[in-house]
């Protein structure tokens, strides 16, 4: 009797804490994988439920527990700030200890970067931010780097000078002025002036 007591509490308290997770009567943890999410707004929604996922998340679980044979269907009603996801294997039907199938991949948005350069009489110039990089010819009056993530920080640097001549960026705080730092915004973005003289 006193076993039987026992059994029938640990029975209730297992079930108190499903309440408390959100449960519904099912066992099954429904989650999956998140890939490249840089930005916050993501929420994804399975039946009545919607979760929430902040950015560098790389994984989700509903709070909502399901039944073996129960169907489901894991959706995007909002898309995060600057970027858009997608779902795999997002609906079934349970059937195992737990269903984590689920992927959901995410693009950042990019736009172009580009600024004015005034002078620049030869060639030889190149500007790079990080392993990207642009080379200007002599009489251009522009540079572009064409895919820089939305909300991004960038750093653009000269990595050489055209020849004969010195360029410095427009209220750069390098003494030399070889570089200029920004953020990048959620279209098109204008950086730093480029201007190129003689030494």
């Amino acid at each position: 009797m006193k076993n039987l007591y026992l059994r029938s509490m640990l029975a209730a308290a297992c079930a108190v804490t499903l309440a408390a997770c959100g449960g519904s009567g099912g066992n099954l943890y429904l989650g999956g994988q998140v890939y490249g999410l840089a930005k916050d707004g993501l929420i994804l929604k399975n039946g009545s439920e919607e979760l929430p996922i902040t950015s560098g998340a790389s994984s989700f679980y509903f709070t909502k527990l399901v039944s073996t044979d129960d169907r489901y269907d894991i959706t995007i009603v909002q898309q995060p700030k600057g970027a858009v996801c997608t779902i795999a294997n997002g609906s079934g039907k349970a059937s195992s200890y737990s269903v984590t199938t689920a992927s959901v991949t995410c693009q950042t948005n990019t736009y172009a970067l580009s600024g004015t350069v005034t002078g620049l009489t030869a060639d030889g110039l190149t500007l790079v931010i990080g392993s990207n990089g642009t080379s200007p010819l002599k009489g251009s009056t522009t540079y572009t780097f064409p895919a820089i993530a939305d909300g991004a920080p960038y750093n653009i640097s000269i990595r050489t000078q055209p020849t004969g001549q010195t360029c410095r960026f427009q209220g750069s705080t390098s003494a030399d002025g070889h570089d200029t730092v920004g953020t990048m915004g959620s279209a098109a973005t204008t950086a730093a002036t480029l201007d190129c003289t003689a030494p």
